[in-house]
């Protein structure tokens, strides 16, 4: 009972909301090249940008089927980061709404969050980065499996897979956090503008956000 609750509640629904959110971005930043796609009413542009999304995390489920040290077991340490990334995402988009409904004095409620959580995963994303400590450091730990093959305490082959996978953590948890920061100027943009409508005493208006939800 307890297995199918976790699958259900916990890898569905987090394979299904960042597929979403992906999908989002994609589309977002497709369409400052071409205007149509990034409609996401637009059907076509929301098929081709989903099948990107799950063709990245099926290429993952692959490498895990053929490596038994990569997929989940390489991926495992940046979830975390790519949790609570993924919440700066949400409290930057709640906080968009705030203040483009006008109530820009509520704005703290999300913007408090927003600071803690970009701090602290930053911080720990530079730390799995470039910290010195092969236990904590992506890099580090690669060129330490590569002084270990040289010295003879690991087969070239096992160390050319954990090499690998410690590059396409390093990739992506580099991505995860540009991405992720992308999204917050952008929505600081929206954020000034609202705040200068508000003094002017205009209306809100339109919910439209700076990055689509």
């Amino acid at each position: 009972h307890f297995a199918i609750m976790f699958e259900a509640l916990f890898i569905l629904t987090t394979v299904d909301t960042g597929t979403r959110v992906g999908r989002y971005m994609v589309q977002e930043l497709g369409g400052h090249l071409w205007k149509p796609f990034g409609r996401t009413s637009w059907y076509p542009g929301t098929v081709f940008a989903s099948a990107l999304i799950v063709a990245g995390w099926g290429w993952f489920l692959m490498q895990g089927v053929q490596d038994p040290m990569g997929g989940i077991n390489a991926l495992w340490p940046l979830f975390g980061i790519s949790n609570q990334l993924l919440a700066a995402v949400a409290l930057t988009v709640s906080t968009t709404i705030i203040i483009k409904s006008g109530r820009g004095r509520y704005a703290w409620t999300t913007l408090l969050p927003l600071g803690w959580v970009l701090l602290v995963t930053t911080t720990a994303s530079w730390q799995k980065l470039f910290h010195i400590d092969p236990r904590i450091g992506f890099l580090s730990h690669a060129t330490k499996m590569a002084d270990n093959a040289a010295s003879g305490l690991l087969t070239d082959a096992t160390a050319s897979r954990l090499i690998f996978n410690d590059h396409v953590n390093a990739t992506l948890c580099a991505l995860f956090v540009v991405v992720t920061w992308m999204v917050v100027v952008s929505g600081v943009r929206v954020w000034m503008r609202g705040e200068k409508r508000e003094e002017r005493g205009e209306s809100g208006g339109s919910l439209a956000l700076g990055v689509r939800t």
